[in-house]
């Protein structure tokens, strides 16, 4: 714990650094295989599972879990997707699309698995937990956003068959990348209700003070993001500009459904966050934003190192959810 308070300490001059912070710190230090400048797509995809899993802990559901494949013109396989109906399910619940973390280059429905539990059982809301296809892929540069609009359009036109009903709200979301690919789907596919935006990479251009701010924090560095851009985005010509990528680059903002964004004070991303929340309100779209204060990125799947901070985010994230019960907007 000496060892992470000492990581933190420049910060420590100017924030207040929860301890939370410092368990989480002491955690994944703990399961840093070292040896970072020699790191492999597959090597950081085989620690940050065995890292998140242990992050997230386990839960027990309660209600009903379905596997099931959503077709898709861009895989013959299709898309594979958990669907979890809690039992304290309303009686004319929410559907949340869910999209996983981890820079669009690791991570799993399995990764976020407890994740989208406590979301279901805590909202009473149908969760739709959906895989993609991962970067780089050279073959299909862009492809978790063709995954990501897919299952968005068959969850929308498949209501009753993952639970809910006719009159069900729809809405996407997700934490880091995960939010980030949701903002890009609510660019592309209109008519969603809401959408739940977890520290989301809101700008690919990274230009925000933050980033300069948080170059070298101890958890999630800039080195660390631009690594993530170079297996992922760096192959898509022109992601800056494009708001099928950017969604700081989108022209059609006051179609954007009601949103909800929940950042991390100490995170590089801070900054597009806030910026993209403001993006929003300018073109009239309603905004919740909430600053989780003296904690760093990954603070809400990080429920075994971070109870307290955790628990406030999957509150809010409950709540937000709560209010499309009902088929009421």
């Amino acid at each position: 714990m000496e060892q992470a308070k000492a990581k933190w300490a420049p910060y420590a001059k100017k924030y207040e650094i929860h301890e939370e912070t410092y368990q989480l710190q002491a955690m994944v230090d703990a399961e840093d295989a070292g040896d970072s400048d020699n790191i492999t797509v597959e090597g950081i995809r085989k620690q940050m599972h065995v890292t998140e899993m242990k992050l997230q802990g386990t839960v027990d559901f309660s209600g009903v879990e379905t596997e099931m494949t959503v077709p898709s013109p861009h895989d013959p396989e299709g898309i594979a997707v958990t669907v979890y109906k809690p039992e304290t399910c309303a009686d004319n619940p929410a559907i949340l699309v869910y999209f996983h973390g981890g820079g669009l280059v690791w991570g799993s429905r399995e990764s976020v698995a407890a994740t989208v539990k406590v979301i279901a059982m805590d909202s009473g809301s149908i969760v739709v937990n959906a895989s993609y296809r991962l970067l780089p892929n050279t073959q299909a540069p862009c492809a978790p956003f063709e995954d990501g609009v897919t299952v968005t359009r068959w969850v929308m036109a498949s209501k009753t068959a993952v639970g809910g009903t006719e009159s069900s709200k729809v809405g996407v979301g997700g934490d880091s990348s995960g939010g980030h690919l949701s903002a890009c789907v609510t660019n592309e596919v209109t008519g969603l209700d809401f959408q739940v935006l977890v520290y989301p990479v809101a700008d690919t251009s990274l230009s925000q003070p933050s980033c300069k701010e948080f170059e070298n924090i101890p958890y999630l560095d800039m080195n660390t993001l631009r690594w993530i851009f170079e297996q992922s985005l760096a192959n898509i010509p022109g992601h800056e500009t494009d708001p099928r990528y950017n969604p700081m680059a989108r022209t059609n903002t006051e179609l954007s459904p009601p949103a909800l964004l929940v950042l991390a004070e100490l995170d590089p991303l801070l900054g597009c966050g806030l910026d993209y929340a403001e993006k929003l309100r300018t073109a009239g779209v309603p905004v919740q934003c909430e600053i989780l204060r003296g904690v760093p990125h990954d603070v809400f799947i990080s429920r075994t190192a971070m109870p307290v901070m955790s628990a406030k985010s999957f509150s809010l994230v409950a709540g937000f959810l709560k209010q499309f019960h009902g088929g009421k907007p």
